[in-house]
């Protein structure tokens, strides 16, 4: 693996508008060496059409899925296919707003090496029952339904959100990348922060200014996504239990 730089997984299912304003948030504001691992999930000929027209200006890797398995498995398939030692995992709603974004992220990363995953949003608190604190959030996100942003640049979380974050290859090759008993999605990021507390790492919370349009999920808003999963609440509730028995 290249250790200078961070691999951006971006798990796509069509949205093909929004992914261009992240992809776009991206190739603005860094200016450090980074890829982007793109997880196509089925998405439309046009997705693959718009990242074949960037590779000449920014590195690609693109991987396709016939169908849709998931953020879940898309991640872990860009976390393999990733060639740096630092791997986030970006959802393509995340406007990132703040010029080097990646540059302060790393040096954190790099400061401190028992941060094992750090993120853009996270909770200091998480319960028994899988449920987390949302009055512990700590972000600089600039949503207006939000609590007040952080003031502090770096804040210790007990949970990271999964908006936007990077995880140490280290910690990865521990834990074996994201747990897939979660199925399509919900609570990974919650067991991914808990799974680094219990390997020794901790977890943490960069002040970047971003914008995440969907907060709370732009793909479960869509038509489709009740072909994929029928009953969402269901598998958030099912989720949590796994998580409470960890």
């Amino acid at each position: 693996m290249n250790d200078k730089g961070i691999s951006i997984v971006l798990a796509i299912w069509n949205q093909l508008c929004y992914t261009k304003l992240a992809v776009d948030s991206i190739l603005k504001n860094s200016d450090s060496p980074f890829e982007l691992v793109v997880v196509d999930n089925g998405s439309k000929p046009e997705v693959k059409a718009y990242f074949d027209s960037l590779k000449e200006s920014v590195a690609i890797t693109y991987i396709r899925n016939e169908k849709n398995l998931g953020p879940i498995l898309a991640i872990n398939q860009g976390i393999k296919a990733a060639k740096y030692d630092y791997v986030m995992a970006m959802h393509n709603d995340v406007i990132i707003m703040e010029p080097g974004w990646l540059r302060k992220i790393e040096s954190v990363m790099d400061a401190d090496p028992s941060i094992g995953v750090i993120g853009l949003a996270g909770r200091k608190e998480i319960y028994g029952t899988g449920c987390v604190n949302e009055e512990s959030l700590k972000h600089d996100l600039q949503n207006e339904d939000l609590n007040p942003a952080m003031d502090e640049e770096v804040a210790e979380v007990a949970v990271v959100d999964g908006l936007c974050f990077v995880m140490r290859r280290s910690l990865l090759d521990k834990i074996d990348g994201l747990d897939e008993t979660f199925g399509y999605m919900h609570c990974y990021d919650l067991d991914l922060s808990l799974q680094s507390k219990n390997a020794g790492s901790k977890n943490a919370v960069v002040k970047v200014s971003a914008i995440h349009i969907g907060n709370g999920g732009m793909t479960r808003k869509l038509r489709d996504y009740k072909d994929l999963v029928k009953d969402d609440y269901g598998l958030l509730n099912k989720n949590c239990k796994i998580l409470a028995k960890k």
